[in-house]
């Protein structure tokens, strides 16, 4: 980050110290981009104040101090390459001042431990600092990261607490810019709560919903509502365990993305990236192999992927500024369809059809005075994917997801206390577009039936109102203790339709030999609208107790919903014990419960039956009532929860941080459907799932020297075991069984609590991350090993012998395997605004099959790990 200007340095010199704080206080986070590992830093002898306010703006710290500590003290020249902490101890020597550890990142700069929360009043610097059970990836760390698609999901799956599901980066769709649902410590990914600037981004109608043929009513969904471009953002925040109360609605985890704010200086950076399927080693299951060809729904066999990626960081002057980040992601798939002869008879062909995703990111930013910043934030998100099938004749169907979103934010500095206020609007959104209005199976005479037409467009949307504010207090000194309570509210009204636009019908026409035809099955499909509307509200409380060594942060969050009628008390809570006061060993425990929010196609999903009628039974004759009752029931439906209990302990020692932590998750009252289509459907709260798991993180703080060049690592491993009686993929949709059922398993009865997950369950993985830079050649190289242990996959078989009939499963072992993914980014000396990047995944070309086939089946279907995939970049700096 480049220091200030001269003319700036000198008018901060001439303003109080009071202001220079309240100015630290909020305009760092503006111009931070946070880093972890050591910067270079060349700062002359100055005002320790604002040489406060420069490594605030270049490190990665939160820096709280008094103005009157800090009033007429000069910091020496900081010149070289050291890790914040040194830096800042560095600026402090000689001052007479002492340092003291506030958690992760978090160092408060005092006069003596008798007063250092007396009169002088202490100036929050919040710039960057990961707290026990956050990861922090910065935008450092994105860039870095070897990736795919560059979408939030792939970001965080190296994380020690996610789940992925089997097969999530397989070979036969790899084509595909799908963003894959991701499980925190065994929960509902459905369940996750997703931020973008502090504004809810979940999408609740029916994330669930992942079926991409063309059928009436199937709109396929996604948790995230938007799918945004990861190297469009300045970071993402990822809480697993230990979450503050000001994280509501959820029993998975937080993942919680932050836009960039101006810096001051005008930047553009423009990136173009490209991969094929010819840079893509891929190996499809025989049985996989006819589907996969033909590029049916779910399968790419060749492509051409093309990312355009543009950011500018414009100033408008001193006090505002704007950052525009845009991005394009497109990938042109070539599949099979069905065209017709000229005897009109249907003959096979290709088409290449496009998935393509646009983002464009917005946010102005406004320094009105001194106390005072104000943000307008803007966002877009759109992805189309268009399918087709050799089994339609001339028919292909568009499935789009798309976003938009605005919100404004004020943070005001008071005497004592920091508010901010945010109100903002966001729609998500989900449609099917497909040709024509009617979808006909056509059984010409003695030739092979085929099946032409659409269902027009449906769509469900979600439409979020939101308004929030949080009062952060001063650190305020009651006896022995030392307190930093915060409070926040927040109210949201949300509007949710599934909307049909035409008048649709099905059916099924054979011909006679004369050429005549008749009708059968024919059904009609209503146009219209069902909506739901509902309000919540949430209100929480939280401070911070110190006393000596130990540090008790607890929490209380009430929300109150209209959908359901609920109204539930989360605690929060989380002991820290400094073993040594040096705050270099860290053991913290505590106890917390989540509860999540609302699936709305329960009660969407009625009144969409209700816009059918059966015009022609399956024999060709007329109904003369085709309207159907169609009941689903959800009164006296709660929200599901996890309770969770937390130990973890930190330690830092020689430059590096290790983490170890244990999470155990009990879920209750998870949502289960039951019934038929006859009888009705009911929603009821008798899923529950059980998880333990342990985690193992460590990094290094200072980087590894080896001549010129520095490395810097991140290691992870994560173990966990978990109970359920539902299938996390179908998740809200799926019959939860009585946990005491039993099933045979391998041969052997169990009960059906203790047969091993389906879905989104690994026991361990683990990742390394090793990357070097050579400051002076503009070389960057990134690598990640990352590591699956072997899993039992349990498959369905049938049912068992008379008289009970049990339902049968028999594992299918999947290998353990690893992969390492490679980065190089060069800058060359003689151009330092360009840049060159290949990255290379799975770079050993190990293809394991990471799910199992059914023994019932004649043909393998098992699915593989994607094969050794090339990326090329070229980019420009201005």
């Amino acid at each position: 980050m480049p220091l200030p200007s001269t003319a700036a340095t000198a008018r901060r010199r001439r303003a109080s110290a009071a202001i220079l704080c309240a100015a630290l206080a909020a305009g760092v986070p503006a111009m931070a981009q946070p880093s972890a590992r050591p910067l270079s830093y060349d700062l002359p002898a100055q005002p320790l104040s604002d040489a406060l306010l420069a490594l605030g703006r270049q490190s990665g710290l939160e820096i709280s101090f008094a103005p009157a500590a800090v009033a007429g003290k000069t910091a020496p020249a900081l010149q070289g390459e050291y890790s914040p902490l040194l830096a800042l101890e560095r600026l402090l020597a000689g001052s007479g001042l002492s340092l003291r550890a506030d958690g992760p990142g978090r160092y408060i700069v005092y006069v003596d431990k008798t007063n250092q929360f007396s009169a002088l009043r202490l100036d929050a610097v919040r710039v960057y600092g990961e707290q026990i059970g956050e990861r922090v990836f910065t935008q450092e760390d994105i860039a870095q990261t070897p990736s795919s698609n560059r979408d939030i999901s792939s970001l965080v799956a190296t994380h020690p607490a996610v789940r992925t599901n089997p097969g999530a980066s397989g070979s036969q769709n790899r084509g595909s810019l799908s963003v894959e649902d991701i499980s925190f410590h065994g929960s509902s990914p459905y369940q996750n709560l997703f931020q973008v600037d502090g504004m809810d981004a979940t999408n609740r109608i029916d994330p669930a919903s992942k079926n991409l043929n063309l059928q009436v009513g199937n709109i396929p969904s996604n948790p995230q509502s938007y799918f945004i471009d990861t190297s469009l953002l300045e970071e993402v925040r990822v809480h697993d365990s230990f979450v503050p109360v000001e994280y509501g609605r959820f029993t998975g985890g937080v993942v919680d993305a932050r836009l960039r704010r101006f810096s001051g200086e005008n930047r553009l950076n423009l990136d173009y990236r490209w991969n094929t399927s010819k840079l893509t080693q891929q190996q499809v299951a025989e049985g996989e192999e006819n589907n996969w060809a033909q590029g049916k729904p779910g399968y790419s066999p060749e492509w051409k992927k093309r990312f355009y990626t543009a950011v500018g960081d414009v100033a408008f002057n001193e006090k505002s500024g704007a950052v525009l980040a845009m991005s394009r992601r497109e990938s042109d798939i070539t599949r099979w369809n069905m065209g017709v002869d000229d005897k009109g008879q249907p003959t096979p062909g290709q088409e290449v059809y496009k998935d393509r995703i646009d983002n464009f990111l917005g946010k102005f930013s406004v320094h009105a005075s001194a106390d005072t910043i104000a943000d307008l934030t803007l966002k877009y998100s759109d992805r189309s994917e268009t399918l087709a099938s050799d089994l339609f004749r001339e028919t292909r169907w568009d499935n789009n997801h798309g976003a938009r979103g605005v919100s404004a934010n004020v943070d005001h500095l008071f005497q004592g206390a920091r508010l901010s206020l945010q109100a903002g609007w966001d729609r998500s959104l989900s449609n099917r577009e497909s040709v024509g209005d009617e979808l006909v199976t056509f059984q010409p005479y003695k030739l092979p039936q085929y099946t032409a037409g659409g269902f027009g467009k449906e769509q469900k949307q979600q439409d979020t109102w939101t308004l929030r504010g949080r009062i952060d207090l001063d650190p305020v000194r009651t006896g022995a203790f030392t307190h930093m309570p915060y409070a926040g509210a927040e109210v949201q009204q949300v509007n949710a339709e599934f909307e049909r636009f035409q008048e649709s019908y099905s059916y099924r026409r054979a011909y006679a030999s004369n050429g005549t035809y008749k009708d059968y099955s024919k059904v009609r499909y209503l146009p219209g609208t069902v909506d739901v509307n509902y309000n919540t509200a949430a209100l929480y409380l939280s401070d911070r107790i110190e006393w000596e060594r130990l540090a008790l942060d607890a929490g209380i969050r009430y929300d109150r919903e209209t959908f359901l009628g609920s109204s539930n008390f989360s605690p929060r809570t989380r002991l820290d014990w400094d073993v040594f006061g040096s705050g270099d060993t860290l053991l913290s425990a505590g106890w917390s419960r989540y509860y999540g929010g609302e699936i709305l196609e329960t009660a969407l999903e009625a009144e969409i039956s209700r816009l059918r009628r059966q015009v022609l039974d399956a024999k060709g004759n007329p109904v003369a009532d085709g309207g159907k009752e169609y009941f689903v029931e959800y009164k006296g439906l709660k929200l599901p929860y996890d309770d969770e209990w937390a130990v973890s302990l930190r330690q830092r020692a020689a430059g590096m941080e290790g983490v170890l932590s244990y999470v155990r998750r009990n879920g209750r009252d998870q949502w289960a459907k039951t019934g038929n289509e006859s009888e009705g459907y009911k929603y009821t709260n008798e899923g529950l799932s059980t998880t333990d798991g342990v985690s193992l993180t460590l990094r290094t703080l200072e980087p590894w020297r080896l001549g010129e060049t520095r490395w810097n690592m991140l290691a992870s491993w994560g173990w966990q075991k978990r109970k359920t009686n539902k299938d996390l993929v179908e998740g809200y949709t799926s019959d939860a069984r009585d946990p005491g059922d039993f099933v045979i398993y391998n041969g052997s009865q169990m009960r059906v609590i203790d047969l091993p997950p389906s879905s989104f369950y690994q026991p361990q993985v683990a990742s390394i991350g090793l990357i070097g830079a050579w400051p002076r050649a503009g070389l960057v190289w990134s690598n990640m090993l990352n590591w699956r242990s072997k899993r039992d996959a349990t498959i369905y078989v049938g049912l068992g012998p008379k008289p009970d009939y049990l339902e049968r499963y028999e594992s299918g072992e999947v290998p353990a395997y690893w992969t390492w993914d490679t980065k190089l980014a060069w800058q060359p000396a003689f151009a330092r605004n360009l840049e060159f990047t290949v990255e290379v995944l799975n770079v050993l070309n190990r293809t394991p099959a990471v799910t199992a086939s059914n023994p019932n089946l004649k043909t393998n279907r098992s699915t593989y790990q994607s094969g050794r995939e090339l990326w090329l970049q070229v980019g420009y700096r201005f």
